[in-house]
């Protein structure tokens, strides 16, 4: 990002957000959890930790939404995470959350069609 490829920078950030997200999906600690309740605390706790390494890191792009982020995850800490390690372990196991609204609005056919005209960047 400080070398101003935003283009790279966000896929690059799309990229991690899919990580985690197939991270989730394919630990399953909903299902763990009658197993091993602790493994499921574990990847729980992963799994807020990626909200608050995903809210620093994505604060170049959506700033009002990684603020939202960062107060649901009870933190006030936006130091860029130099050592990952340290990054995916910054809320202690026990540390409280909130779980915020809807982060991102689902866009509609109607706004998707709107805005791909609007901004299509072909004129009249």
């Amino acid at each position: 990002m400080e070398a101003i490829e935003i283009r790279k920078a966000s896929n690059e950030l799309r990229a991690l957000w899919v990580a985690g997200n197939e991270y989730l999906q394919s630990a399953a600690p909903w299902a763990v959890f009658k197993e091993d309740p602790d493994q499921a605390a574990a990847q729980i706790r992963l799994a807020l930790n990626l909200i608050r390494f995903y809210a620093v890191i994505s604060a170049p792009f959506v700033p009002e939404t990684s603020a939202r982020m960062l107060s649901a995850m009870n933190t006030l800490d936006t130091e860029w995470p130099e050592d990952l390690g340290a990054a995916l372990n910054a809320l202690p196991p026990g540390h409280a959350f909130t779980v915020p609204d809807v982060l991102f609005k689902k866009i509609t056919d109607e706004e998707r069609d709107m805005w791909q005209a609007q901004f299509s960047g072909q004129r009249d």
